[in-house]
């Protein structure tokens, strides 16, 4: 018997399970923004603080403020990429609390979209780390064939 997305309705199992959903959303989203703090002030250290240390030791070339600002940069890009899923997450919960609250088709929508937009943000991470993880593993073939004389 085929059904149209139409007959749908959000029934009180289906609320109670989306206001429970979008509670854990909200908390997974603010740990994630605390995170991503985290991963800021710890490029700022190392940018400053390991720079001018290594610097201090007479240490200098990759070592030296440039290691150090590598690995800055680096912080603040895994920084960054965490908080655009954590925002999606952030803007679902809050969206559905709100379209739960006053009974708002058109916000249960758009926390739906925020929903959508953190599932394939995160898909193409998956995919795009994958992708690494094989090219890596293929290097490291060639590497232990090219040092064994194959």
């Amino acid at each position: 018997m085929p059904s149209s997305l139409f007959e749908l309705q959000i029934d009180q199992t289906a609320m109670s399970y989306l206001r429970d959903a979008a509670k854990w959303a909200r908390f997974l989203a603010i740990a994630g923004f605390i995170f991503c703090g985290f991963f800021v002030v710890i490029a700022v250290v190392f940018a400053t603080v390991l720079s001018g240390t290594l610097n201090s030791l007479g240490t200098s070339g990759m070592y030296g403020g440039l290691g150090a600002g590598f690995i800055a940069v680096v912080y603040i890009g895994i920084a960054l990429l965490n908080f655009f899923p954590c925002l999606y997450l952030y803007n679902f919960g809050r969206k559905t609390r709100h379209a739960l609250l006053n009974n708002d088709q058109e916000q249960l929508n758009i926390s739906l979209k925020n929903m959508r937009a953190f599932f394939r943000y995160v898909g193409v991470m998956m995919i795009i780390g994958l992708g690494l993880f094989v090219i890596w593993f293929l290097l490291i073939i060639v590497s232990l064939g090219r040092t064994a004389g194959i």
